[in-house]
This record gives C-alpha cells, sequence and structure tokens, in this order.
C-alpha cells in the first residue's frame, strides 16, 4: 500500500465561507484531480475531513475513483480527529462530511471524544506516519495546523512534500525542499 495524506487551510485561508464552490475552490479541486490522476503507484488517500481543503481532496479522490477509468481500486481513508469532528459546524457542513463519509472506502477516529485542540495535530501526525507523500495545499503562513504539518512531514519524518499555493494555484504543485 502506497499512501499520500493532504494538509490544508480551512476556508478563511482559500476563498471564505459560502455555500458553492468558488471559482478559486474549483480551480484546487482541479489541481487535486490532475496530481491524484499522475501520482502512479499511489493506492490510498488520506484526507483530514476538516472543512477547506481536507473536503475539496476527498471529494478529488472521490471523483478520480468513480469517474476516472483505471483508477476504480484507490482508496480515501477519511481520518478524523475524533468522532464528533462536525458537531459543532452548521447542519449543511455537518451533513456533506457524512456525506464524504459514506463515500469513503476507511472511516479512522484518531483519538476518542471530546474536542481538543491538540488532537488536530495527533491527527496530522498520524496521517502523515501513514504516508510515503504529503499534498499541501498552503499559503506560506508559517502558522497553524497546515504549516506544522508539512514541518512536521519534512523535518521529522523526512516525507516529500508537493505545495499547491492557494493564492496561485494555476502555477500547479511544485516539490518544496
Amino acid at each position: 500500500m502506497t499512501t499520500m495524506c493532504f494538509t490544508g487551510h480551512r476556508p478563511p485561508g482559500i476563498d471564505g465561507y459560502h455555500d458553492t464552490m468558488s471559482p478559486k475552490e474549483v480551480g484546487i479541486t482541479g489541481q487535486l484531480v490532475e496530481l491524484i490522476k499522475a501520482m502512479q503507484g499511489v493506492d490510498t488517500y488520506i484526507s483530514g475531513g476538516a472543512l477547506g481543503v481536507d473536503q475539496m481532496a476527498a471529494l478529488a479522490v472521490i471523483f478520480v475513483r468513480d469517474q476516472v477509468p483505471g483508477y476504480e481500486n484507490i482508496r480515501l481513508t477519511i481520518a478524523r480527529p475524533f468522532p464528533s469532528q462536525a458537531s459543532k459546524w452548521p447542519a449543511k457542513s455537518q451533513e456533506y462530511l457524512e456525506s464524504l463519509c459514506s463515500k469513503a472506502n476507511e472511516v479512522v477516529d484518531v483519538s476518542e471524544d471530546p474536542y481538543a485542540p491538540y488532537k488536530m495535530e495527533v491527527r496530522n501526525h498520524w496521517m502523515v506516519d501513514r504516508s510515503l507523500y504529503v499534498a499541501a495545499v498552503w499559503n506560506q503562513q508559517q502558522t497553524g495546523g497546515t504549516y506544522n504539518c508539512i514541518n512536521y512531514a519534512m523535518n521529522t519524518r523526512q516525507i516529500p512534500v508537493l505545495n499547491l499555493d492557494p493564492n496561485k494555484w494555476e502555477e500547479g504543485w511544485r516539490l518544496m525542499t
């Protein structure tokens, strides 16, 4: 099993909160689709399930698996930090996560309830520890969970990280060094 996980910003770091995908989100999701198709040999993808990039990545994996010939055997794991991850989200967002989970091959609750901020980092470490590659949608801001996940992957685990800058998504992916 060869695995890639995803990390990236929540909606404020992409294009804000709204009911439909913005042109930027559509573009980023398209870049995620192209990356998945290009990653020959990767058969399992892990998404953290959070609002924003995590859900765009899960959607991209589901699309490629279900709609692109030759990729029907790729797998999606949604790694929630704890079972009630979405409990404080708006109902529509909760329903969307549940829909993604129902289409995943596996849903893993990395920690038990209740909510605690550190459990997001535990989840990120869990994903990276099981991956040979990390795909990040990151705007170079050197604070927050996305930055910490990239740092852990590159410096602690020495795993290659491919990055897509959400403000320059048209430029495509680059290998971080």
